[in-house]
């Protein structure tokens, strides 16, 4: 019985450290600048957020990823569809913070 009733709390603690959350936005900008950032402004937030480096990893997102979301993000504007942006911690995109104090993306995808 001890057991149980420590897995339920440390399944309850574990969910609670672990909270996350997800913006499915529309996609208004795409903006690559010279030293590789690249910039999203969505209907989520409506301010720009930092997302990756083409040139440099940051916070364990490789310019490879960093690259193909980039891909991803330009074709799901262009096609008018939305995209989801799931982010750890808790929070909601309207709180999202911008430009480079942007948390990093867990992914990124596309949805209709």
């Amino acid at each position: 019985m001890l057991k149980k009733v420590i897995a339920i709390l440390s399944l309850m603690f574990s969910t609670t450290a672990l909270a996350e959350f997800s913006c499915e936005v529309e996609v208004n900008r795409v903006l690559v600048y010279a030293n590789g950032s690249v910039n999203v402004l969505h209907s989520g937030r409506n301010e720009y957020t930092y997302i990756c480096n083409l040139n440099t990893a940051r916070q364990g997102v490789g310019i490879t990823t960093c690259a193909m979301w980039t891909s991803m993000l330009q074709n799901i504007q262009k096609s008018y569809a939305k995209a989801i942006f799931y982010y750890p911690g808790s929070g909601d995109c309207s709180t999202l913070a911008t430009y480079g104090s942007a948390p990093v993306p867990v992914y990124i995808g596309s949805i209709k």
